[in-house]
């Protein structure tokens, strides 16, 4: 009961210090918790579509239309495949949702700001929890940024992302063993499967490949488009001893729509 009082006498206090409009629709964003978009935001599944069930038993895509709703506690087994997936590297991909509104927002924002909201730190948890049989890991590796990028930036979101898995789950982080050796073309609107996967082609090593021997990893980025990069990543850590890739993401683009979706490079 007092922590709820203090939480409201922050966010009151806060709103009136630093008011943000939602990034989504304008509106106040009223709760330190909901980061840059508003609870209604977060909450209207047409808005923020979160991945639920109906998925592709491999890379989570959506395989029908019933992807909308929050997320369960123990979702469906998932006995299809989506058929795109088939040569990807990794063995099973899992998002919190497609790449839209709340999630939308607060990953552009991450590109910007190292900070993960507790509302997404939350759902990554509550993600990766409830497909834990699926994407069952014992280290954690962000995809890394290109040495010159992630200077640029001054942080890598990826890394961000991992540390919030492995320090509410008590798994091994690695953000030194895989690396960025080739600074990739920066991703356009409209670039197909195949532009992404020769953008990324030998642009991954593992320096330290003894600690990953024999491991499941799981690879963790803000958002998976094709699954190029993180296919590639993958394919580098297995021939480097890894026994298992696993995929988590915020969010990952529909792409049944992805032509006319401007998602940002890393």
């Amino acid at each position: 009961m007092i922590e709820h009082a203090l939480r409201g006498v922050r966010d009151g206090l806060l709103g009136l210090a630093f008011p943000e409009d939602c990034r989504v629709c304008g509106e106040s964003v009223e709760s330190w918790d909901d980061g840059v978009a508003c609870s209604r935001c977060w909450n209207d599944p047409s808005i923020t579509r979160l991945l639920v069930h109906s998925l592709c038993e491999k890379c989570g895509a959506p395989i029908t239309s019933d992807v909308l709703g929050g997320i369960a506690s123990s979702p469906k087994k998932n006995d299809e495949f989506c058929g795109q997936c088939t040569s990807q590297a990794f063995t099973t991909a899992r998002g919190c949702g497609l790449y839209s509104g709340a999630l939308e927002a607060s990953i552009l924002f991450l590109k910007t700001s190292p900070h993960v909201c507790p509302r997404l730190r939350r759902l990554l948890c509550a993600t990766f929890g409830a497909n834990r049989s699926s994407i069952d890991c014992e280290i954690v590796v962000p995809v890394p940024l290109h040495p010159e990028r992630e200077k640029q930036r001054g942080f890598n979101q990826a890394t961000l992302i991992a540390e919030v898995i492995a320090r509410n789950f008590d798994l091994v982080l690695d953000k030194h063993s895989l690396k960025r050796i080739k600074p990739t073309e920066r991703h356009r609107a409209g670039m197909d499967a195949a532009d992404r996967a020769k953008s990324v082609e030998q642009a991954f090593e593992v320096a330290i490949s003894h600690s990953l021997e024999g491991a499941s990893v799981l690879l963790v980025d803000d958002v998976m488009t094709t699954g190029s990069t993180v296919s590639t990543a993958s394919l580098t850590l297995l021939t480097a001893g890894v026994a298992r890739v696993h995929i988590l993401t915020i969010a990952r683009v529909d792409n049944t729509a992805r032509v006319n979706k401007n998602v940002p490079s890393r």
